[in-house]
């Protein structure tokens, strides 16, 4: 079932009780977001979390420009795997800064003023964090900090969703002796009025909305089907 916009699929959900699984098609995964805000996108598996991203910017490159700041490489390698029309590639303009270059990047693309920009999506904090390594953890935080702030504004100006993607590590627990899943970047969950975790069942990605500005989509799954191939 392809929607023809937001509010029809909120018609949809507003009936489906908590815990409810709705299948949709990959056109439809932009609605799931919410505008003037962080979305935080988690995901254990990074062909799953960019197959994702791919469902998000192709539609989105049919409404206007998108900005991509490509810090893990993945979304740029596969690029012709994961966008499966190429006749809107023009409004797509992808960042891939080095270590040295993050700053002025993202100073960048935060002071862009365009009612053509629709999307912007920072992929990902994870490999955020690795560029950031050389630093003291706190200067790491507060920059990170600093970054996600200068998304938010951005997103509250031009109306328009910010993308931010983060892979779930595991992490032992001494006292327990046993590993727990968490993410990379509690700053941004703390910012973002939207986290959504994904997870790849059989030929499906599943999309768990754990938080969202919108109370109708808490506690639902949406399961699309994966068109993307890598390897």
């Amino acid at each position: 079932m392809i929607f023809s916009s937001r509010e029809s699929l909120i018609e949809v959900i507003k009936r489906l009780p908590l815990g409810t699984t709705m299948s949709i098609e990959p056109h439809d995964c932009p609605l799931v977001l919410e505008r003037s805000a962080l979305n935080v996108i988690l995901s254990e598996d990074s062909f799953v979390k960019t197959s994702f991203v791919g469902d998000v910017v192709e539609p989105s490159l049919e409404e206007g420009s998108v900005i991509y700041i490509d810090l893990d490489t993945i979304f740029s390698a596969f690029l012709n795997l994961i966008i499966h029309s190429a006749k809107n590639l023009d409004n797509l303009l992808i960042f891939r800064p080095e270590i040295g270059d993050v700053g002025k990047t993202m100073s960048y693309v935060c002071s862009l003023f365009s009612p053509y920009i629709k999307l912007v999506i920072l992929d990902s904090i994870t490999t955020l964090y690795y560029l950031l390594d050389s630093k003291a953890p706190s200067e790491v935080n507060r920059k990170i900090g600093v970054y996600l702030s200068l998304l938010q504004s951005l997103a509250n100006k031009l109306d328009i969703p910010i993308m931010v993607t983060s892979l779930i590590r595991a992490k032992r627990v001494k006292q327990a002796e046993s590993w727990l899943t968490s993410p990379t970047g509690g700053r941004a969950l703390l910012k973002s009025k939207v986290v959504l975790k994904l997870s790849k069942v059989f030929e499906y990605m599943e999309i768990n909305v754990i938080k969202h500005d919108n109370d109708v989509f808490v506690g639902k799954t949406f399961k699309v089907p994966i068109r993307t191939k890598m390897g």
